[in-house]
């Protein structure tokens, strides 16, 4: 077999290396019997089709004597030219473990032996070792082991110097070939980047897929994976951006919509199905956590007169887009700059989603948040915040708005519901919060 100094390369411009000095392998024609050869992975390619690889069907007369010189360049090359004349049926002379890799003349053609008759050494081929090492790598993120699939995926994505055969991209019969590379190498980005995901590191993952979904802006499948490694890295909006660019494209281009896949992730972004970003990691000198005394329970339910509270969701906001849209401001001065929605090309579903991410986040950072909901039907009347105090001597704020506006019945029966409620479990001091003046619904036009 050939020698462990010994290595060949396709994922990239073809490139022969023995000892680490690279092998002058000749012009392009001569280039094209070599990778044409390599690609074969130890079998025999006839002449007939040597030379179609070489000549694309334009071949002179003296295509045959020229493709011999050409194996016999490329075997001075490999320092392999001992018993053979160059023409087929040949046999060369036997390697012996650790010698040069070996061009031979076959009953009609020439094949290019690196190892044992089972078949070439894997290691000494980057195209051999990439496909060994992705299976392996996604072998074992099938098995739950996403950081050995990571390294594993990683350490075949780095055997690649460049698009496959990219200084022969230009011959058709190894266009097709390298074609299929590129796919396998798309293939393994998804999978390091399915990877990375399942490490908890969304924002490798986005930078790994951002080139990849630019590369092919009309394959849904990257498209798709970048918009779930956006979402989980906290970046919602760019996400249904992503997915709008894509369908776009699809549409003008191709003149079809985007598939079940990319919609079904689409969707789900939507409707806040896919799992949560992952909570930020703490930094070396952290902030103190917020005060809580020991009595206080944050409440699954809570009644009051003519009204319900529960933990706020998506799907309260969902309920009456307009009442949250009208809050939009007092949210801004809660967020300050990070409060700054909807951007000019996001449409009033995706304004929602980043109004329910945003009010995520607020509610992460709160002891509780709850929706005041009408006992029915449960639509949604307004929002309850308690933010807790960084200070033991501290007294935490209490937040709330409605959508009847401060004064209302509503308001009134909500705090003093909060008031008798909380008085003998926090020390609290009640914030003024602006509010809506005007009755919510507003009633019919006069005539």
């Amino acid at each position: 077999m050939a020698g462990r100094d010994w290595r060949f390369g396709v994922l990239g411009p073809l490139a022969v290396h023995h000892g680490g000095r690279a092998l002058p392998l000749g012009g392009t024609r001569q280039r094209t019997v070599l990778a044409t050869l390599l690609l074969a992975h130890g079998r025999a390619v006839p002449v007939a089709g040597l030379v179609e690889s070489v000549w694309d069907g334009r071949e002179p007369a003296s295509a045959v004597n020229t493709l011999q010189s050409y194996v016999s360049r490329l075997r001075a090359v490999l320092a392999d030219t001992s018993g053979d004349t160059g023409a087929p049926g040949g046999t060369g002379a036997p390697g012996t473990a650790g010698a040069a890799p070996r061009l031979l003349g076959t009953a009609g053609g020439y094949r290019l032996d690196l190892g044992p008759a089972h078949g070439p050494d894997e290691e000494a081929v980057d195209v051999l070792r990439f496909e060994r090492l992705t299976a392996e790598g996604r072998a074992r993120l099938a098995d739950g082991d996403a950081h050995g699939a990571h390294a594993r995926l990683v350490e075949a994505l780095g055997l690649w110097r460049g698009p496959a055969l990219a200084d022969l991209c230009e011959v058709p019969r190894l266009r097709a070939e390298a074609v299929r590379l590129e796919g396998l190498r798309l293939a393994a980005v998804e999978a390091a980047a399915e990877a990375e995901l399942a490490c908890g590191r969304p924002a490798a993952a986005v930078d790994r897929l951002s080139r990849a979904a630019a590369e092919h802006p009309l394959h849904e499948g990257p498209q798709a994976l970048l918009m779930r490694a956006l979402y989980r890295a906290g970046r919602q909006a760019e996400a249904l951006a992503l997915y709008g660019r894509t369908r776009r494209r699809l549409v003008e281009e191709l003149g079809v919509e985007p598939g079940a896949g990319l919609v079904a992730v689409h969707r789900a972004i939507l409707r806040g199905e896919l799992p949560p970003p992952p909570e930020p990691a703490a930094s070396p000198v952290a902030a103190p956590a917020p005060f809580v005394p020991h009595r206080f329970e944050v409440p699954d339910r809570l009644e009051g007169p003519g009204f319900l509270l529960r933990p706020i969701g998506i799907r309260d906001l969902a309920q009456d887009h307009a009442l949250v849209t009208a809050s939009r401001e007092q949210l801004r001065e809660q967020f300050g700059r990070a409060w700054n929605w909807p951007p000019p090309d996001l449409t009033e579903e995706q304004d929602l989603v980043q109004l329910a991410w945003h009010q995520h986040e607020f509610t992460r950072r709160t002891s509780f948040a709850l929706a005041v909901v009408s006992p029915g039907d449960e639509r949604l009347l307004g929002c309850v915040h308690l933010d807790p105090p960084g200070d033991p001597r501290h007294e935490a704020d209490l937040f709330f708005w409605t959508g009847d506006g401060p004064g209302s019945a509503l308001d009134r029966a909500l705090s003093t519901t909060l008031d008798h409620w909380l008085a003998a479990r926090w020390p609290w001091r009640r914030v003024a919060r602006p509010g809506r003046t005007d009755p919510w619904p507003p009633g019919p036009s006069p005539a």
